[in-house]
């Protein structure tokens, strides 16, 4: 049986903008909505100006 790599689910509102961007980058990659959501967040979280502002740091 195929274990369950994600468990959590969550579910975002989007401008129709934002949404045809994703869309036409994972039509490209051929990858899901989800998984490049899954990526952009990681990326997020690990940038260190994020981590900043987070913090209490200066946000622009």
């Amino acid at each position: 049986m195929k274990k369950a790599c994600f468990t959590k689910g969550l579910t975002v509102a989007l401008s129709e903008d934002v949404y045809q961007k994703i869309k036409e980058i994972t039509d490209e990659k051929n990858i899901s909505m989800g998984e490049w959501v899954r990526i952009a967040t990681e990326r997020a979280l690990d940038n260190e100006e994020y981590k900043s502002v987070l913090q209490g740091g200066d946000q622009q």
